[in-house]
């Protein structure tokens, strides 16, 4: 094996462990020798992909790795790896895509990408909903703290959307909870009536942006099974792109 692909396999593993690494790790999970996992991670450090937390004695990303982890990130910002990964699911599965950020405690579409099936309603690009009512915005709303989530709840605006309303405040928390638990959120016939939808969220800290993407479909064919695959499809598009972002939310997602 050469000290390329020696030195790659290092890498991933630290973004598999999502954590700083030791010599043992590289031991163990790569069944490397420890003469050879000695060298190449001394190598790692001499050159700047790694560096040594003395305190806690393993190896973190080094400064040569983070600034082009910089640089890339500046390159392509994250509203423009979304659309790059919504559009393929779109093409893929036939679905309506949209992108939305939480603005004022409401969802705001930023954009739609149009699939094959044709949907009873299409929600424009500046078109706002209430985001409790939302698959894309209970997905981000999952990313809140509990305090920053009772903020929202005690805000007179969304009292006042809550009020009459068919979900209660606490049934919206436990969607909420469950979006956190499994990485999506979904609506059937809510904000949309005769559509369903599902979602994940996707963040960087650097900008300390976060975006909602979803696929949405006519409620008619929202079968467990197609909401489940389109969860998994969702899922792993926001996982490569929480890769690229350094988004820890989402790649700690059991």
């Amino acid at each position: 094996m050469s000290i390329l692909e020696t030195s790659a396999q290092i890498l991933q593993l630290m973004i598999s462990l999502q954590r700083g690494i030791r010599v043992n790790d590289v031991i163990s999970h790569l069944q490397m020798p420890k003469s050879t996992a000695s060298r190449v991670v001394n190598q790692l450090v001499q050159y700047g992909y790694l560096e040594k937390d003395e305190a806690q004695g393993n190896f973190m990303p080094g400064a040569l790795l983070l600034g082009a982890a910089h640089i890339a990130r500046q390159q392509v910002p994250l509203n423009e790896r979304v659309d790059a990964a919504l559009r393929s699911l779109c093409e893929r599965t036939g679905c309506t895509g949209y992108i939305s950020l939480l603005d004022n405690r409401e969802i705001l579409v930023l954009r739609v990408i149009h699939g094959r099936h044709p949907l009873p309603v299409v929600t424009w690009p500046g078109s706002r909903s209430p985001a409790w009512g939302t698959s894309t915005g209970r997905a981000l709303l999952a990313r809140f703290s509990d305090d920053e989530l009772d903020e929202f709840f005690a805000s007179p605006h969304v009292a006042t959307q809550l009020n009459g309303a068919h979900q209660s405040a606490d049934g919206v928390r436990r969607l909420i909870q469950q979006a956190r638990q499994e990485g999506y959120a979904t609506a059937i016939n809510e904000s949309v009536a005769d559509t369903a939808s599902v979602s994940c969220a996707v963040g960087d800290p650097a900008t300390h942006e976060a975006v909602a993407f979803c696929l949405s479909l006519p409620q008619s064919l929202a079968h467990p099974e197609e909401i489940a695959r389109l969860a998994g499809l969702l899922r792993d598009a926001a996982r490569l792109i929480a890769c690229k972002t350094g988004d820890t939310r989402v790649t700690e997602t059991p």
